[in-house]
């Protein structure tokens, strides 16, 4: 598949991309990666970007959404994959991914305001901006009042970011310059044309954390959870009984049903926007949740075997005289 050449909203010149991000010289072709949504599950991000930097991949810019629009800044910030793995480990256990969230009482809006996990990014990238990062990047948030795709480059990273992981109903949205943004999931939860049409890139490598298709009509993916066993004791039913009742991710209830209606539309974006990528990347995880962050060396590992497999076909992006012919790499990752 031959990408078309479009030049990014902000300036460029092919001297300030060289010496910026150590592209391979004047004939090199310039690699994009785009790193999808997918709660938890975007901790493999890190694991596919510590392979590219031990293989010496050059990347020139990133787009990001959801989780990968997170792991994403953090890299074209300066961070590389040997400390994005050490924020990951940082969630060592459920508590601590509790701490970071900020409840609203009454969940009006949202269950969380989301303003802690967006300070908890910013001890890594403070205030700074777009124009201040290393590595160029893109971050697709949803515009709430258009109904459309927004793609923030310019501007404090973190704002962009925080509206970009704002999952629908879990997080409150976001307000930024007269706007309400939400996660960029819902509107392109892998946005490889995005990537094309604001940044100059030659070739997309794309990795896509999300479940398939194929293993929610097999059974096989836990995204929603397994449904739980009703208890034997009388006293024990009674408490199961109330507290499906007030839990609104329960399986069958509101936030359960809006979850897998987006699920299912996002599924059927990816697939479209996965034609449009050169490489695709897909870790594969049966064994999952959106909060699972404590288990990141799982995912970690899953990242890293996904684009190991990969490099033959991202190698030969590089070579701009071999006829290339789009490829996709999908290996599975049981739970123990």
């Amino acid at each position: 598949m031959t990408a078309a050449l479009h030049f990014p909203v902000r300036g460029w010149s092919r001297a300030e991309e060289s010496h910026k991000h150590g592209s391979g010289g004047e004939n090199s072709s310039r690699l994009g990666l785009v790193l999808s949504s997918g709660g938890s599950r975007g901790l493999a991000h890190a694991g596919v970007i510590q392979v590219l930097e031990e293989n010496s991949i050059p990347i020139a810019a990133v787009a990001g959404c959801s989780m990968g629009a997170y792991v994403g800044a953090l890299w074209a910030a300066g961070l590389d994959g040997k400390a994005l793995e050490g924020r990951a480990r940082e969630i060592k256990d459920r508590a601590t991914f509790k701490s970071l969230l900020d409840f609203i009482v009454p969940p009006s809006e949202g269950l969380i305001r989301g303003e802690k996990i967006r300070q908890h990014l910013e001890r890594d990238l403070g205030r700074r901006t777009f124009a201040e990062l290393k590595r160029e990047l893109i971050v697709v948030a949803t515009d709430l009042d258009r109904l459309a795709p927004h793609v923030f480059s310019t501007g404090q990273v973190s704002h962009a970011v925080h509206a970009s992981a704002a999952i629908p109903a879990i997080c409150a949205p976001v307000h930024l310059n007269g706007r309400r943004y939400a996660d960029g999931g819902a509107t392109e939860p892998l946005p490889v044309r995005l990537l094309r049409e604001h940044c100059r890139v030659d070739h997309v490598i794309a990795v896509n954390v999300m479940p398939g298709q194929e293993d929610f009509e097999k059974g096989q993916d836990t995204t929603f959870g397994n449904r739980c066993q009703v208890p034997r004791s009388a006293a024990s039913r009674l408490l199961f009984r109330l507290w499906r009742k007030v839990n609104l991710l329960a399986h069958g209830n509101v936030l359960d049903t809006f979850r897998r209606a987006l699920m299912a539309a996002q599924l059927r974006l990816i697939t479209k926007e996965e034609a449009a990528a050169d490489v695709v990347i897909h870790p594969r995880f049966t064994a999952s949740n959106w909060h699972d962050f404590e288990n990141f060396g799982h995912y970690l590992q899953a990242g890293r075997d996904a684009a190991t497999a990969a490099l033959p076909a991202i190698r030969e992006l590089l070579q701009p005289t071999t006829p290339l012919a789009r490829h996709e790499t999908r290996l599975e990752h049981l739970s123990a």
